[in-house]
């Protein structure tokens, strides 16, 4: 009788840590799911809402974040930026694809207040025929930008690496801004009217310095401070 006893025991003990075993994996489950998705609205993660360009999350606003004194650009943070001019620089061609960065990233990059957004863009045949080019986007964070072309002929990958770039966004106005927030998106055809330019920044005993790539296809960034954008939608 005891026996039986203790085996009903032990019976009912096991079906009760059961219980609390899966009790605790279910409240694992949707804590796991819902840090995931607190961490895709604050960085715009493809995870729970497919490709996208969260062009929308730009938090910097001018004149308050960053502001323009003469050749400098200073910002809230306390960096004060010498803007040198490179040259006059106008930029014709297709967005490929785009990435935000906010002011509070990690890690930390004081120049995301003031250059929110990176454009990779395609110009001359990949502009005017991007259906030519079948490519998909393998990363694209920190500046930087990886790419993979559906096309085993050597010719056709040299041309989209020499014909595409990644441009880093400085907006010199709040139109240009405002444009960048509403109006940008993957696939439109933009022309981008400005300079290029070189960053040295200081803020106390740190330094940060900025430099531009002169051309696009030198398989380098340009950093663009944009006088004005326009947004050309004619092209297939």
């Amino acid at each position: 009788m005891n026996s039986i006893e203790n085996d009903r025991v032990g019976s009912s003990s096991v079906q009760h840590h059961h219980g609390i075993f899966v009790f605790v994996s279910i409240v694992s489950v949707v804590i796991a799911i819902a840090c995931l998705l607190v961490y895709t609205f604050l960085n715009g993660s493809v995870f729970a809402f497919g490709h996208h360009d969260d062009f929308l999350g730009i938090d910097s606003e001018i004149n308050e974040d960053f502001w323009f004194e003469g050749q400098y650009l200073n910002t809230s943070s306390g960096w004060s930026f010498e803007l040198t001019k490179v040259k006059e620089y106008t930029l014709q061609g297709r967005i490929l694809a785009l990435k935000t960065y906010h002011k509070n990233d990690i890690p930390y990059d004081p120049c995301n207040s003031f250059s929110p957004i990176d454009f990779f863009i395609g110009v001359d045949d990949v502009l005017t025929n991007t259906s030519n080019y079948v490519y998909s986007i393998t990363s694209f964070d920190h500046r930087i930008v990886s790419w993979y072309l559906y096309n085993d002929d050597m010719g056709a990958y040299l041309y989209f690496k020499s014909h595409t770039g990644n441009n880093h966004i400085i907006p010199h106005t709040k139109e240009v801004l405002d444009a960048l927030v509403h109006n940008v998106s993957t696939g439109v055809s933009v022309i981008l009217n400005g300079s290029l330019v070189h960053l040295y920044g200081t803020n106390g005993n740190q330094i940060w310095r900025w430099t531009t790539d002169t051309s696009i296809g030198n398989y380098d960034c340009e950093i663009i401070l944009v006088d004005e954008i326009k947004i050309i939608q004619s092209y297939g």
